[in-house]
């Protein structure tokens, strides 16, 4: 069974009017993970937490939406302008 091309199509509308800025959301990106990176090293390091691959999956997942999530509130004129208008 598949997903209906009506449905498929206002899926395409929608994802394409999202707000994203290539430029600063890479740039947010790199930021985001070297602060993923240092806080794993301080949590590893003083609470003796070991690292399972279910971690891996979850941060990386999870260090994405951040990162888009900080681009918005960075994104000149906000995330509500966008920049399509």
């Amino acid at each position: 069974m598949g997903v209906r091309p009506a449905v498929r199509a206002e899926f395409r509308k929608t994802v394409g009017k999202l707000p994203f800025v290539a430029g600063l959301f890479w740039k947010t990106l790199a930021i985001v993970v070297v602060l993923v990176v240092v806080t794993w090293f301080l949590i590893v390091r003083l609470s003796g937490y070991e690292i399972t691959a279910a971690d891996y999956g979850g941060t990386t997942i999870s260090t994405v939406l951040l990162a888009y999530l900080v681009h918005l509130w960075l994104m000149p004129g906000g995330p509500e302008h966008g920049p399509h208008e």
